[in-house]
């Protein structure tokens, strides 16, 4: 028994590394180098920093189909406000408290209705990806927004500090962050607990209700976060900056073993899952994998993922509601 929660414990990590060591076989010259997998690393920053919120919803059971709309909300109220405000220190630090406080109104408003009208998480956030595009859409007639200055908001997409980009140390600061929240609070355990078995935990005195409060408010700050570094990294603010990010999201999240679903999932899983996204569009990449390809390449990763959960939790006799069979 020992030997297999051993094994499971590790598989991820030993499937990364032999997913390394194969792109390193098929691109000698062009993967191993110090350059590359530093751009790895800053590619993958975004999705770290938004699956670290993220995975407080999935713990529960949830998915957030918001988070590339509100990371483009977030994106284009962080450069509009710097814009107004003549491209001064003074509208960086305005736009980005804005960007975060719609962040965590989208995360109340995400909480209100599951936890009111006990409306399914996908559908309460597939209703607010369209309102919240559409309202990016608006603020911006539809047009990018450029913002090339000043520096200090440069400097959060494309600063560097050392060997790294400053959104490496951003996404590990959260990462950490995350997993001592999820590991070593109350508020940890009751997320676990809440996600494991929804009615025992209210049965033995968890507020279920403020916790999934808690959980889509993390989880959409954490999704303005990360529209904020885009922002910074592309230097400009859209609609459709964050077009894409939430599959990568989901990929990422199943990947590193989180459980569709809830009560089973890390973050430091996720955190490969993430890793194993980035290298796997840096080896199409490099491999020339066309665009239109790499989509399809990403969503066989999923049904892979997905497929492997499904059977692990049926090995371990854990009751998955959508695997029940109709008398």
């Amino acid at each position: 028994m020992k030997k297999k929660f051993s094994v499971e414990k590790y598989s991820r990590i030993v499937i990364l590394l032999l997913f390394t060591v194969v792109l390193t076989i098929i691109r000698p010259k062009s993967f191993p180098t110090v350059n590359n997998i530093s751009n790895v690393l800053w590619s993958i920053s975004v999705v770290g920093i938004l699956v670290s919120g993220s995975i407080f919803v999935m713990l529960l059971g949830g998915i957030d189909l918001s988070v590339g709309s509100l990371m483009g909300l977030s994106a284009v109220v962080t450069v509009l406000t710097i814009r107004n405000n003549n491209y001064t220190n003074k509208g960086v630090i305005l736009g980005i408290a804005l960007a975060l406080l719609v962040g965590v109104a989208a995360g109340a408003l995400h909480g209100f209705f599951v936890i009111t009208f006990h409306v399914p998480a996908f559908l309460v956030t597939f209703a607010t990806q369209s309102i919240f595009l559409g309202i990016s859409m608006v603020l911006t007639n539809n047009k990018i927004l450029s913002c090339l200055e000043p520096k200090l908001f440069t400097n959060i997409g494309l600063g560097r500090m050392g060997p790294f980009t400053f959104p490496i140390y951003f996404m590990v600061i959260i990462a950490l962050l995350s997993f001592f929240v999820l590991n070593k609070t109350v508020l940890g355990r009751h997320i676990y607990a809440v996600g494991g078995n929804q009615e025992a935990s209210r049965i033995s005195g968890i507020s279920v209700k403020k916790i999934t409060m808690i959980s889509y408010i993390i989880s959409s700050f954490t999704a303005a976060l990360g529209g904020i570094v885009l922002a910074s990294m592309t230097q400009q603010g859209m609609a459709s900056t964050g077009v894409g990010y939430d599959t990568e999201v989901i990929t990422a999240a199943v990947i590193g073993g989180v459980s569709l679903a809830g009560g089973a999932g890390t973050i430091q899983g996720t955190m490969i899952g993430a890793m194993f996204v980035g290298l796997l569009k840096n080896g199409m990449n490099l491999m020339n994998v066309p665009s239109t390809n790499q989509g399809l390449v990403k969503g066989l990763v999923i049904i892979c993922a997905v497929a492997l959960d499904i059977m692990q939790k049926k090995e371990k006799n854990i009751h998955l509601p959508f695997l029940k069979k109709k008398k």
